[in-house]
C-alpha cells in the first residue's frame, strides 16, 4: 500500500489582509481568537503584530530625527503688584509712572494719547 500526501504549499497573505488583522488586535482582545476565526496560527499573527510595531517605531529619515539643543531661560517668579509700572528713558530724561491695576483701561487711554 502506497499513500501519497498532497504537497502543502505555503499560503501567501496580502499586506492589506495582514494590516486588517493586526488592527483587530487591540488590548483586551484575544490574539488567538482572531487567528482562529481567520484560519491562522496565533504565532503567525503575533509575528505580524511584531513586524507592524517595528515598522511604526523605525525612524523615517535621519534628517528628521536630528535633535537640536534648546535652552530656555525662565523669568524669575514675579510678584504680583497692585500697580502698572512704566519706565521711559531717552537721553538723560527718565520718567517712571505707576498706575493702579484696577484702572488699566484709563492707563492705556492716557498712554496712547500721550504717545500720539
Amino acid at each position: 500500500m502506497n499513500i501519497t500526501h498532497p504537497i502543502r504549499r505555503r499560503r501567501r497573505y496580502t499586506a492589506e489582509f495582514k494590516q486588517r488583522l493586526v488592527a483587530l488586535c487591540q488590548p483586551g482582545v484575544s490574539v488567538s481568537a482572531i487567528a482562529l476565526t481567520h484560519g491562522l496560527n496565533a504565532n503567525l499573527l503575533r509575528k505580524w503584530i511584531g513586524q507592524n510595531q517595528n515598522e511604526l517605531s523605525a525612524p523615517v529619515s535621519s534628517e528628521l530625527s536630528k535633535l537640536v539643543a534648546v535652552q530656555v531661560d525662565l523669568p524669575a517668579q514675579s510678584s504680583c503688584s497692585d500697580a502698572i509700572e512704566i519706565s521711559l528713558h531717552q537721553n538723560n530724561a527718565h520718567i517712571n509712572i505707576r498706575w493702579p491695576v484696577n484702572q488699566a483701561h484709563a492707563c492705556a487711554s492716557w498712554l496712547s494719547a500721550w504717545l500720539i
